[in-house]
């Protein structure tokens, strides 16, 4: 019988050459989430009912929120996960073969397995990384209710869900499936967002993430925060962007542009233009907010398609920046603070939450009874305040060579959830 094997969930590894790319790349978008999510923190009844007065710089720094920050945050987040997920797989894959081969009698005497018992253990191992990367992606719905209850505009539990739906052909790189299913998630998400203007205009104004319901009800406000998540969880899983750019960084992982940017710089130059696509793609959803001229209706379809450009563009600008591979801690200055940041996305991320929920409720409820009301300008500022603050955290973190805490729980409760499995002894070598 087979010894129970040992699961690797991290996505990289503490000694020899690092591949800085990705956790830099990570380390910045959180920057980019922080910006995006702090609306929902700030925004006053008044400015959701409309008769809210912006102030010059409120409506600038929207202007260039909405080109370069609304929509092309999460697709980068998506894009980043789906190649951390791809990434486990190519590492759960080439381990779990490996100790299945070696658990074959005769092989540590110097037998030589048989192609048979080679396709058994990639099997095996295939098998064991869709288990793992299911259970981690149910893991990760409940960490995202948990943290629903407390921001409804929670990205880790649709992450979550497509870790649970797309296993399979994940770990068995069924790219043709994956990409038929993204572009068809893509079509069901554009007509969504044409047909946007037939819902009611609150129903529309919070699906185009341009208004915070404000409707006076009686539910507690963790009831309502929950029925916007699980509404929020779907949605987003069947008309965004989130699926098609998950699939595009898991093919990413599968190649070198990422982990070796100094082979393709080229090619990520040319990518970096996405920028310019997503820009040119939201321009004129962004004058709507610093000049008198009427939105259009294709405006939100738009800003949201070619958001995955500007994702894209962001992506590629960051993994030049990064660099190539160096060995061991080679990082300095913003590169490995950065890097520190990006792996411990999760704890990262959830600490916004966190502060953000100090800053603009828990302590100004208890000094002055009510809720921390900015202009927008005022909120990315806080906002930029405390992604510096996620930035020290991690900083010191890794300077004790500790990982994030949320990481560590989720790695350990999928390792413990782990349950064992029958499986077929290798197919009979029928060769002569």
């Amino acid at each position: 019988m087979l010894n129970r094997m040992h699961l690797i969930t991290s996505f990289t590894g503490t000694r020899g050459v690092r591949y800085p790319a990705p956790d830099v790349a990570r380390g910045f978008m959180l920057l980019l989430i922080a910006l995006a999510n702090v609306p929902q923190w700030s925004r006053a009844p008044a400015e959701s009912a409309g008769t809210f007065q912006a102030s010059a710089a409120d409506t600038w720094w929207v202007f260039v929120r909405t080109l370069f920050v609304d929509h092309r945050a999460y697709p980068l987040f998506a894009m980043l996960f789906g190649f951390g997920l791809m990434t486990m797989i190519n590492r759960r894959i080439a381990s779990g073969t490996q100790s299945y081969l070696q658990s074959l009698p005769g092989v540590e005497a110097g037998r030589e397995p048989t192609p048979q018992e080679q396709a058994w253990a990639r099997e095996q191992a295939t098998v064991d990384a869709r288990r793992l990367v299911r259970r981690r992606g149910w893991w990760m719905i409940l960490f995202g209710f948990v943290h629903g209850i407390f921001f409804v505009g929670d990205i880790i539990g649709v992450y979550g869900l497509v870790a649970v739906v797309f296993a399979g052909w994940l770990a068995r790189k069924r790219y043709i499936a994956l990409c038929i299913g993204g572009v068809v998630i893509a079509a069901v998400a554009v007509c969504a967002y044409m047909a946007i203007d037939l819902f009611p205009p609150e129903m529309a104004a919070q699906m185009s993430g341009e208004q915070v319901s404000s409707t006076p009800t009686a539910l507690p406000w963790f009831v309502i925060n929950i029925s916007g998540w699980i509404f929020a969880l779907f949605a987003q899983f069947l008309i965004t962007l989130i699926v098609p750019a998950a699939v595009i960084g898991a093919r990413l992982a599968d190649t070198d542009i990422i982990i070796h940017p100094e082979r393709h710089r080229g090619l990520l130059m040319v990518g970096i233009g996405g920028l310019t696509l997503g820009t040119g793609g939201a321009l004129h959803s962004a004058l709507t907010k610093v000049m008198s001229i009427p939105a259009w209706p294709w405006d939100f379809v738009t800003k949201e398609f070619f958001g995955l450009g500007g994702a894209c563009g962001w992506l590629a600008l960051l993994v030049l920046y990064a660099g190539g591979p160096r060995e061991g801690s080679g990082l300095t200055g913003l590169r490995r603070l950065a890097s520190a940041v990006g792996r411990r996305s999760m704890t990262a991320y959830l600490s916004q939450t966190i502060l953000f929920g100090f800053i603009f409720v828990i302590v100004p409820l208890l000094v002055t009874g009510e809720r921390l009301w900015l202009g927008q300008a005022g909120a990315a500022l806080v906002a930029v305040m405390v992604w510096l603050v996620t930035v020290v955290l991690c900083a010191v973190l890794d300077r004790g060579g500790h990982a994030g805490p949320f990481e560590t729980l989720l790695r350990t409760a999928v390792a413990r959830s782990e349950r064992k499995r029958s499986m077929a002894p290798p197919a009979a070598d029928s060769g002569v």
